[in-house]
């Protein structure tokens, strides 16, 4: 039976929010203040989620999905919603989690914009298996066959599309294409359980004009890692180099780098603008050191903290090729290392997992005098500012779209003790 309701709120992945029979329902693609007519498919003691069956009053933020996918493909969330009202359920949803999670009521800036909506990702992870090429469905492990994606480069299309014509995607061997694209050079990795034959896809990205280099991962795991297994370079180079902030680096296939780089790039600079010429600063959770080295070229000493030895050893080449000598990166726990630094700095930065900090590291870094915490996770990042809120005064919270027509969001915030 469809029922008439209103939607009144968004939900944490972008839902739209009515009341039906006195109990919240969720009802996937609809905005607020439409009218809908919808209808319970799960009922649940304190919810329920719904299908809308018919939009009476449809937003004046509504738009029609560009993408032919947008229904099945689980990659996106968010394209029924104009760029604005995206930027406005990201701003709300950062408020909104802040306050019931930690009952912090304080005023978030406005989201800031990705320079583009569509075509911004530089990295891009196309699935195969015996139902087709592309990406996951929602909330499964079926493949939605899709021939290009919007919110990738157009480069990384290119490339989908020359591995589908020249190999065997349907032959059970070949799990994942993994597509790393920046400043016009591509580096690929063919995920298979087994060693394959990638010569004719090598010599059609050649024909093509495509600068590239290229890997086979043998993963024969059963679970979601992709990027697993050994790893055998086949062809062309084997890192992108990159300059950001005056700090050259290079990046290869397996290492974290951010997919939007323009966002990165806005965080970074916010980042700089609280940081001083006599600024001794703690990085904690630290990486690969891109932020580092950029703190770096401007504050008096800074020190970087990474438990991951890979990184760690990536974080040292990249400070000795930049010869910078006001930085010392530090291989072990965030808590163990933090004990000796802490009195050394005035400025701890966090940038940890989706998982935030926990209660224990939240609760040693009480007391320094400035904090820069950017979190990929909203309800983490108010868990974690719940331990600390007490003794600290919030100077600013801004939300980054780091991944339009996502639910996801990235959050600046900066606070100093009271």
């Amino acid at each position: 039976m469809n029922i008439k309701t209103e939607i009144i709120d968004y939900g944490m992945n972008g839902e739209g929010v009515a009341k039906i029979n006195g109990k919240i329902c969720l009802l996937s693609g609809g905005l607020m203040g439409e009218s809908v007519q919808a209808k319970i498919i799960t009922d649940h003691s304190n919810y329920s989620v719904g299908k809308i069956a018919k939009i009476l009053t449809a937003s004046k933020s509504r738009v029609n999905p560009p993408c032919p996918y947008f229904t099945e493909c689980g990659g996106c969330a968010l394209q029924h919603m104009n760029y604005e009202e995206q930027l406005n359920f990201k701003q709300m949803l950062v408020a909104k989690t802040l306050k019931k999670v930690a009952r912090i009521e304080t005023e978030v800036a406005c989201c800031v914009a990705s320079a583009h909506q569509f075509n911004q990702r530089n990295k891009a992870s196309f699935n195969f298996n015996a139902n087709g090429a592309g990406f996951y469905a929602k909330n499964s492990k079926f493949v939605v066959n899709i021939e290009n994606c919007l919110l990738v480069n157009s480069a990384i299309n290119q490339i989908y599309a020359l591995f589908k014509q020249t190999v065997n995607t349907k032959s059970g061997k070949i799990k994942n294409l993994v597509v790393r694209f920046i400043n016009n050079t591509a580096l690929i990795g063919v995920v298979a359980t087994e060693k394959i034959d990638l010569s004719t896809f090598s010599t059609s990205l050649i024909n093509n004009g495509v600068d590239f280099g290229l890997y086979l991962i043998i993963n024969t795991r059963k679970d979601s890692v992709v990027l697993s297994g050994k790893t055998i370079h086949l062809a062309g180079k084997k890192i992108i180099n990159i300059e950001n902030f005056g700090i050259k680096y290079a990046v290869d296939l397996l290492a974290f780098h951010q997919t939007n780089e323009d966002i990165q790039n806005k965080i970074y600079s916010k980042v700089l603008s609280h940081i001083s010429a006599n600024s001794v600063v703690l990085n904690g959770f630290s990486g690969a050191g891109l932020l580092s080295a950029i703190i770096a070229t401007k504050a008096k000493q800074v020190f970087g903290i990474e438990i991951e030895k890979s990184a760690h050893l990536s974080a040292e080449k990249l400070k000795n090729d930049n010869k910078i000598t006001n930085l010392t990166n530090f291989l072990g726990d965030f808590n163990q290392k933090l004990t000796n630094l802490l009195p050394k700095c005035d400025t701890i930065i966090l940038d940890p997992a989706k998982k935030g900090c926990g209660k224990k590291v939240m609760q040693q870094i009480n007391g320094v005098k400035n904090l820069i915490y950017i979190s990929c996770n909203p309800i983490a990042l108010a868990k974690d500012l719940r331990e600390i809120i007490e003794d600290y005064t919030i100077e600013e919270i801004t939300p980054f779209d780091m991944f339009p027509n996502t639910s996801s969001v990235e959050t600046f915030v900066k606070l100093t003790k009271k």
